[in-house]
């Protein structure tokens, strides 16, 4: 059998790293896992990137694979320690998984010390499960230190009953030691406010105060004396149904842009993929099971590696995209 020198192999990827830099940044930048655990979604927005809905599969990511990447993740010096937990509507594992999946996920992040945040729409808050998942995410805020467990919530004239559904939720655990982040549109700006005043007339206390270090303050607002509201502003790209909606971002190589500034989302969906990014612009992807079952989080990152090279040879050669153009 004839082997490779392992100097011809190391001068082969210095000069790939040279000309072709998107995995060698890949490589060495710190990333954040995202768990798109369903694509499953009660609602059906017109402005869903991932076409999430009523129609889709009922299947989910099993917890044990969650767990199990977020155990080799823990012990990856270039993971960022950050983990998201999403959908679709992760909290439809209420209904057809078991009561179990979200807490398991959020206690097994936590345990491990992740900062965790959990996605949802906030549609359920109006249904007969409301009551179990406020309880089981009361019980497990008061579970670790103060603000460790971190839930994002969208607000804008998309989801049906925004206000009032994210209102219900804030007013559910207004009581709890946690961060809510609202994320809304730029054309949308006014709802946060009417949500602040949707709050007080709950007869639940929100004051504005400031937040972080005096180099980096932050607004924010102080919910019932301890749950605390921050606000940003989403960027709509034009993937999935969004690209029907005459104001959504075009972005040829997101992934590429995203890489070169301060990190790199690595993102998990139930149907077997994983993505670079998360819904917009050309999808650099691979999958992250196979006929055997899941690989190794090593070996998924190396298959995306591998892919974005492939991807930037492609852009290179067919559309003249050059690195030094971001």
């Amino acid at each position: 059998m004839n082997f490779i020198p392992i100097s011809i192999i190391h001068k082969y990827l210095n000069w790939r790293d040279r000309h072709f830099p998107v995995g060698n940044i890949l490589r060495h930048t710190q990333y954040v896992l995202i768990f798109k655990t369903t694509n499953y979604c009660d609602l059906q927005c017109p402005h869903c990137c991932e076409c999430s809905g009523p129609n889709n599969p009922r299947t989910f990511i099993p917890a044990n694979i969650v767990c199990s990447y977020l155990d080799q993740a823990r012990t990856d010096p270039s993971f960022s320690n950050d983990v998201v937990l999403t959908g679709g509507e992760i909290m439809s594992a209420y209904r057809f998984v078991s009561d179990d999946y979200v807490p398991t996920l959020l206690n097994h992040s936590l345990d491990l010390g992740i900062d965790t945040d959990i996605k949802t729409n906030a549609a359920w808050v109006r249904g007969e499960l409301a009551p179990r998942i406020l309880a089981d995410l009361n019980n497990i805020s008061v579970k670790y230190k103060p603000y460790a467990l971190h839930m994002s919530l969208s607000l804008d004239r998309y989801h049906k009953d925004a206000l009032e559904n994210n209102a219900r939720l804030i007013a559910g655990m207004a009581d709890r030691p946690i961060s809510v982040n609202i994320s809304g549109f730029k054309n949308h700006v006014d709802m946060f406010p009417a949500l602040i005043e949707c709050i007080k007339s709950k007869n639940i206390s929100a004051e504005e105060v400031w937040i972080g270090n005096p180099e980096n303050m932050q607004s924010a607002v102080l919910v019932g004396g301890k749950l605390l509201l921050t606000q940003s502003k989403a960027t709509l790209f034009n993937g999935g149904r969004a690209q029907n909606m005459d104001w959504a971002m075009e972005t040829k190589f997101p992934q590429f842009k995203f890489i070169c500034k301060s990190g790199v989302l690595i993102a998990f969906d139930s149907a077997g993929r994983v993505t670079l990014g998360e819904n917009s612009g050309r999808k650099i992807s691979t999958k992250w099971r196979t006929a055997r079952g899941p690989k190794s989080l090593m070996h998924t990152r190396a298959d995306l590696i591998k892919a974005a090279w492939h991807e930037e040879t492609r852009a290179r050669l067919l559309e003249g995209w050059r690195f030094n153009q971001r």
